[in-house]
């Protein structure tokens, strides 16, 4: 049975789109590098490069970051078989007329605070400041 609804689908939609999602700085960078080193096709534009806080790049793709402002996705036509970060919070705004695998990085909010203040303070920008409280808000 779930072969033929696999073979629905690809009839349906084409080769499914592979979304690497999460909060920034769960590790969505790392897993697409992941995928990279294991042979997939990225859809990337390294408009974003490496630097010291992702020293082995970001692998984004501009038009993503649009999503929510924007409802023009015919980029996604090129994505089919390829895999593609997109943060969390615009996951809800990809089109349904496609078909996604999603791997959603889930890592502990501590660490992801921690990394993100990390990276604001190499950056000379303030911490983000709070409790935990507030964080899981």
């Amino acid at each position: 049975m779930d072969f033929l609804k696999r073979m629905y689908r690809k009839r349906k939609y084409g080769d499914p789109i592979v979304v690497v999602s999460g909060l920034p700085r769960s590790g969505t960078s790392m897993m697409m590098s992941m995928l990279d080193a294991g042979g997939m096709e990225l859809l990337t534009d390294h408009v974003r490069e490496a630097d010291e806080d992702n020293p082995k790049g970001y692998y984004e793709f501009e038009p993503i970051k649009k999503l929510g402002r924007n409802k023009e996705q015919a980029w996604l036509k090129d994505a089919r078989g390829k895999g593609v970060k997109v943060v969390s919070d615009l996951l809800k705004e990809l089109s349904p007329d496609y078909w996604f695998h999603v791997i959603f990085m889930n890592r502990n909010l501590e660490e992801v605070i921690a990394s993100q203040n990390k990276m604001l303070i190499r950056r000379g920008e303030p911490a983000q400041q709070g409790d935990d409280e507030q964080c899981h808000n």
